[in-house]
């Protein structure tokens, strides 16, 4: 009677845990056996006949396939054998069964085409007459039937291995920022995946929080959810991606080319609220909030011991400076028909400039994207938000810090060692696209790059405000070239037009459009003879050659009165941090535009992390216009400018082509 009271609880037992999912632990169900033989006090499993009592053949069948089956329930592994209220030395054996059960690890999932096993009552024939044995069994729920276990199994044994991967591989911190993204409505479609990030992330919280003896059974658990295959999902690949520390423009441009059509265009740059936050939380613990507010730099903002040469008309209202009145400035001479001098810079700052009382350059239309301002925080000793030790910033004409050049440099295009270069720049989110006809007729654009267009930006949505394309020719057939721009997807209203960059054998010039472009918009067509360019014609409304135009203030095309030449600050006192630049301030010259005083490119690197924010930032809070400003034009060390400069000194005037 006691046997049978404990065999009816067992099976009790089964039937409750049947309502869960079913796991098998361990990989020798004999030892089950063999433990449930020992696990009997001494005297208490007595030999009938040949064999202990409790050694028989239903028994065993019964342990063998039931008797290591779990079920986890609210994290915690449970058994078959988790029985109370059986009479001993039962008890004691459902104990011991328990304990050593809950001790092997789970390594399958339970799944059997046999319907029962064990058997609740056997009947055999004695010398005494009928015996009734009752033994351990357990009747099989049909969800845990199939009639192809082993390939169920199997199945689930690679979810499990999937979930487990995702639950350690995938940063918490990526799985926030991929919801950030989809709450900012920053990627394709995200908030069709939001639902299935929450449950990710809800998860993983909770297997994060389990003891490292929890882990694996909760893993087992949940291995059967939807959650499972997480990892294997479009919206868990931008998780992988983002956690295995790819750059989010890059990761979410693989996300946004598997589930969006060829012509979607992201309208939104890939900031998020949370980025914001972090960014902020940085600037405050550098207190760096009052260096946020730029402005245009003026003459007394500047020492006199940071230029290189000034006007005397100017020294008295710069920075530690004094009116130097042994300094009188002589009437220039005549200059006409003089011939200018090939001079280095570095020869004309040793040797030409500490005479000068006098200076003027001529400013010619290719020089317009030298147009530069200098830039200052409003408020004095903001703190270091660059990487130099002064606040002061520059701007060239269109919202950039260098170069066409070398925008394309950084973005991998050939720059160095192509017979021709045609490169566009432009400065808001739209996409534009450069294309070239050649003269065989081949068009080279997005769709048909040809080798030679390597540098593609903005396409699939607005990632940078300062984007560039690159065509360069390595072997150059001679004939005519037909440069095109055309507006493939419109974001933005402000910023708009367009620079054509075209290098050839060293000699860079720069086509301007400054209005919005449309489809296929002409710029210009180069003719090539022998390897080099012979002729360059532009289309209408195209700004280049020597038509004499007005920009910021003063006209291409003559000399301008130069107030003061200077070093960019990043060479100002002891810095030399980066490319080197000479501004010459031009008297007059006044920039019209609100400009950006924030770039990346200057960020200290405490606050690199941060990129994306100050890209947005820097956008926002752009110098107002005003009077008095620091502007002229600027040379960068690496184009390999050349202006003309007329130098006075107090005893005659000449001119000189200075190299940069």
């Amino acid at each position: 009677m006691t046997f049978s009271l404990f065999s009816k609880k067992v099976h009790a037992r089964f039937v409750e845990l049947s309502k869960h999912e079913l796991f098998v632990v361990g990989n020798d169900n004999r030892a089950f056996e063999a433990h449930y033989q020992a696990s009997f006090p001494p005297g208490t499993n007595p030999i009938y006949k040949s064999r202990a009592e409790h050694d028989c053949s239903c028994c065993k069948n019964f342990i063998r396939n039931i008797g290591n089956v779990v079920a986890v329930v609210n994290g915690e592994v449970q058994t078959v054998w988790d029985v109370t209220g059986a009479p001993e030395p039962y008890a004691t054996v459902a104990a011991a069964m328990a304990e050593f059960v809950r001790r092997q690890p789970i390594t399958d999932l339970f799944r059997t085409k046999f319907p029962h096993f064990g058997a609740e009552k056997t009947r055999q024939m004695t010398d005494a007459g009928l015996k009734v044995w009752e033994h351990l069994h357990g009747d099989i729920d049909k969800k845990h039937l199939s009639p192809t276990p082993e390939a169920v199994a199997g199945a689930y044994r690679t979810n499990v291995e999937t979930l487990r991967r995702a639950l350690n591989e995938l940063l918490p911190a990526a799985v926030a920022e991929t919801l950030d993204l989809i709450d900012s409505n920053a990627i394709y479609r995200g908030a069709e995946h939001r639902h299935a990030v929450q449950a990710f992330r809800d998860t993983q919280q909770q297997y994060r929080a389990l003891s490292l003896d929890k882990k694996e059974a909760f893993i087992w658990a949940n291995a059967g959810s939807g959650v499972a295959h997480f990892r294997n999902t479009v919206i868990g690949t931008l998780v992988q991606d983002l956690s295995e520390g790819k750059d989010m423009e890059q990761a979410v441009r693989a996300y946004e080319t598997k589930v969006a059509p060829t012509n979607y265009k992201r309208t939104s740059a890939l900031i998020t609220p949370r980025m914001v936050e972090d960014a902020m939380q940085t600037i405050r613990e550098l207190d760096l909030a009052v260096a946020l507010e730029r402005r245009f730099a003026t003459i007394s903002d500047v020492s006199i011991n940071n230029v290189l040469w000034a006007d005397s008309s100017v020294k008295g209202r710069m920075k530690g400076s004094i009116e130097d009145v042994l300094m009188n400035v002589a009437k220039k001479t005549a200059a006409a028909d003089v011939k200018a001098e090939p001079i280095g810079v570095a020869e004309f700052v040793a040797n030409v400039l500490p005479s000068a009382v006098g200076m003027e350059v001529l400013f010619l239309n290719p020089h317009i994207s030298n147009l530069m301002s200098l830039t200052a925080p409003v408020h004095a000793d903001s703190g270091q938000l660059f990487k130099w030790a002064n606040d002061f910033g520059w701007s060239y004409n269109g919202n950039i810090t260098d170069s066409i050049k070398e925008r394309v440099k950084a973005a991998g295009g050939n720059v160095t060692n192509a017979k021709l270069r045609i490169s566009l720049a432009w400065y808001n989110f739209d996409d534009l696209d450069i294309h070239v006809v050649e003269p065989n007729g081949n068009h080279i654009y997005f769709g048909n790059k040809s080798g030679k267009l390597d540098v593609d930006m903005n396409a699939g949505g607005g990632q940078t405000r300062t984007p560039v394309e690159n065509v360069s020719w390595k072997v150059l057939p001679d004939g005519l070239y037909k440069v095109i721009v055309d507006q493939w997807c419109k974001r933005e209203s402000s910023d708009v037009g367009c620079v054509v960059e075209i290098e050839s054998d060293g000699k860079i010039t720069q086509l301007a459009y400054k209005k919005a472009l449309g489809k296929q918009t002409p710029i210009a067509t180069v003719t090539i003879k022998s390897g080099a360019v012979v002729k360059l014609e532009i289309a209408k409304d195209v700004i280049g050659g020597g038509i004499s135009q007005k920009k910021w203030g003063i006209d291409t095309e003559t000399f301008v009165k130069v107030n003061t030449l200077m070093l960019s600050p990043n060479y100002w006192d002891e810095n030399q941090i980066g490319n080197k630049h000479w501004f010459f301030i031009l008297d007059g010259c006044c920039n019209v535009d609100p400009t950006r005083g924030i770039y990346n490119e200057f960020l200290s690197s405490s606050l690199e992390k941060h990129r994306k924010v100050f890209e947005v930032l820097g956008d926002r809070t752009k110098c107002q216009p005003t009077a008095n400003q620091l502007s002229g034009l600027g040379f960068s060390s690496t184009r390999g400018d050349t202006v003309t400069v007329k130098v006075t000194t107090s005893k005659s005037t000449r001119a000189f082509n200075v190299t940069f």
